[in-house]
């Protein structure tokens, strides 16, 4: 699957997101669903809550709390 985004991060090109995909509004059903689920891998997978990590840079993207990501 293609990505949608490339960030430079930590002196690398990170590429994040679902090419074809929207984000969804702020406060959505959409948003919900995505931060819950991105939450759920960043708390299952401890290299997921790096700050170069594509779920980082994601839920960034997404306005997702990333203080919710703390062990």
């Amino acid at each position: 699957m293609k990505k949608k985004w490339k960030t430079k991060c930590g002196g690398k090109k990170v590429k994040h997101g679902a090419k074809g995909f929207t984000i969804g509004q702020p406060n959505s059903q959409k948003q919900k669903s995505y931060c819950a689920r991105s939450l759920g891998i960043a708390k299952k997978f401890p290299s997921a809550r790096k700050p170069c990590s594509p779920n980082f840079l994601s839920r960034r993207k997404w306005r997702c709390p990333l203080d919710k990501i703390e062990k």
